[in-house]
């Protein structure tokens, strides 16, 4: 099993200052206490190509994709975002749908999101970080030469990464990106991450997705979190979204729901013995639907904006619709959103999973598994 000759930042407990978060992703009680009722993130799409073939992914063969052929342009994303600033928009996440490093305009948005000081969080695989004729390809136009070129602009941008990271095992891993030959690329881009110190801040700039959970990869998820939380970096481990190809691969793929129960609950006694939480901290605000992270919070401070402008609930969801950027304005689609309504809400558990990929008494189950 190869673990990456990567260094732990910490060996020991986790500092009392440690913040249980990557920079950009979720809010805290306070923060949302603040920004009552304000859009504070957006996930959206950013172009349409992707080198990968995940068999689970959310994004192909999405149901909104065929809502609409009519897509955002450059200045009409650019525009998305100044609407949302003045709605109270303060980080945006790229999940799809493409992989945005293949896409050569994406520096260039980069650039204007931290000329409006908006965080960015990017979900990638690596590949284009790893591979420097893909790097360059993308961004000579910028200057850039390789992919370690890339990841210094990245770092200049306050850019946080959502690394995808599913298994040690090549044969798995590449499996699950559909892609022979990807485990080398990734682990090339994941020490270049380091390398630049993506892992060094608190709260981190990097975070490992290990999603979605399944049978092929149950077995070593507890494993990849102790790794990448004593590398300081954010680990994200659940069960498949149900949207895209997720919607008809969940039940098949997903391991049986005592297997996960337990992996949840052995993550969050991990994280008690290191001072990561306390028990009071967890029974006050519950389990996370990410397993032994911050609550997700962004069904009641943030949407989901498609390609085609189609606005959603969040990107698990490929059925629950706002409106559409195009037919209406973004200041008028989350004011009467469903989202809107859940203002201030520190933990949002998992809507869309809820009663599919998690049984209704998923989180109970886990909190009595924790306490003995």
């Amino acid at each position: 099993m190869n673990t990456l000759e990567i260094p732990k930042v910490f060996p020991g407990r986790i500092p009392y200052d440690f913040i249980n978060d990557v920079n950009g992703w979720s809010f805290t009680e306070e923060e949302l206490r603040e920004n009552y009722g304000k859009l504070l993130t957006l996930d959206i799409d950013f172009g349409e190509i992707c080198g990968l073939n995940c068999p689970q992914c959310f994004r192909r063969k999405n149901k909104v994709d065929n809502l609409s052929k009519k897509e955002m342009n450059y200045n009409e994303t650019i525009s998305l975002i100044l609407s949302a600033k003045k709605l109270g928009l303060r980080s945006v996440k790229f999940l799809g749908k493409g992989e945005p490093f293949e896409n050569p305009k994406f520096i260039e948005f980069l650039r204007f999101l931290k000329s409006v000081d908006v965080i960015p969080l990017v979900f990638t695989k690596g590949r284009v970080l790893a591979n420097d004729d893909l790097a360059k390809k993308y961004n000579g136009h910028y200057g850039i030469k390789n992919g370690v070129e890339l990841i210094d602009e990245l770092k200049r941008l306050d850019v946080s990464i959502l690394f995808g990271f599913n298994s040690f095992n090549p044969i798995i891993q590449d499996k699950m990106v559909g892609m022979a030959g990807y485990t080398k690329e990734r682990d090339i881009a994941l020490l270049r991450l380091v390398n630049a110190g993506f892992n060094q801040k608190n709260p981190t700039r990097l975070g490992i997705i290990n999603t979605p959970i399944n049978t092929e990869n149950c077995n070593e998820a507890f494993f990849i979190y102790k790794w990448a939380r004593e590398r300081n970096m954010y680990p994200i481990s659940t069960t498949s979204m149900v949207s895209g190809c997720g919607a008809k691969t969940w039940r098949t793929k997903n391991p049986e729901i005592e297997k996960v129960i337990d992996l949840y609950a052995k993550i969050y006694q991990w994280n008690l013995g290191k001072g990561i939480q306390t028990l009071e901290q967890i029974k006050k605000e519950g389990i996370s639907a990410y397993a032994g992270a911050c609550p997700c919070n962004q069904v009641a401070c943030g949407m989901y904006v498609a390609l085609n402008g189609t606005v959603l609930r969040c990107p698990g969801d490929d059925f629950t619709i706002f409106g559409n950027t195009f037919q209406q304005s973004l200041e008028e689609i989350w004011n009467n959103s469903e989202n809107f309504q859940r203002a201030g809400t520190f933990n949002c558990g998992c809507p869309p999973k809820m009663g599919t990929s998690m049984p209704h008494d998923f989180f109970e189950r886990i909190v009595k598994k924790i306490e003995g």
